[in-house]
Order: C-alpha cells, then structure tokens, then sequence
C-alpha cells in the first residue's frame, strides 16, 4: 500500500464555525470531476443526494444510521480549481463525543471524505 504522503492530493483547509478543518481529496477523484456553474445551473449532486452519501458511509463505518443528525450544510469551491465545488456537511455525534460532531466534504460525485478537525493550539 502506498502512504497517504506519496499520492498526488488537494488539501482542503476551511473554517466551518469556530473550528479549522483539513481534508485531503486523491487527484484521481478530481477527473472527469463535474464542474458548476451557480449562475446558471443546479448543482451536479443535489443537497438530498449529498445527505445520502454521508449517511450511507455513516452507517458503514459507524454501524448504525444517523437519526437527526444533520446540523449544518455548505456549499464550497476546491481551492485552486475553479469551477469545482463540495458540500461541508456537519453531523452531530452521540453524547459521548467529546467533540460533539464530524465535518465530512463531499464531493459533487458523492464521494465522502471526513475532515479533520484542528485542535486550537496552546500559547
């Protein structure tokens, strides 16, 4: 298996809320990618369909489905791709996470990605 550090990737750095997010998008993902134009279309991937996906890979690796669980939903540009766009979606965890939810971008091909989310550092 190849390292994470040795595929080509587009690193997604965003501010959602009061927190910083880093997710890290596979090249290969990005081909034939749809792109967007706001002004004239819909979105390739619908609202409905993105909350599928996340809730999809939810249940999958979670072993349960959310109930509920959508906080929070934006619509964002790939840094340094114009007119290639991804949704932020925030779901909230269950009440034993201190962290209390998950960011997950997904792509407008439906592929979810969970975001890391940076600890604020310590001065």
């Amino acid at each position: 298996a190849q390292a994470q550090a040795f595929q080509p990737s587009v690193e997604i750095v965003e501010q959602f809320d009061d927190v910083r997010l880093v997710a890290f998008v596979d090249e290969k993902y990005l081909e034939n990618y749809p792109q967007w134009n706001p002004l004239s279309d819909a979105p390739p991937l619908s609202i409905t369909k993105a909350i599928q996906s996340v809730s999809r890979f939810y249940k999958v690796n979670n072993a349960h489905s959310m109930s509920n669980a959508i906080k929070e939903i934006e619509l964002r540009t790939i840094p340094k791709h114009q007119g290639l766009w991804h949704y932020l979606i925030k779901v909230k965890l269950g009440n034993n996470s201190s962290v209390g939810y998950q960011v997950y971008v997904v792509l407008m091909t439906g592929k979810v990605i969970p975001a890391m989310i940076e600890t604020e550092s310590y001065k």
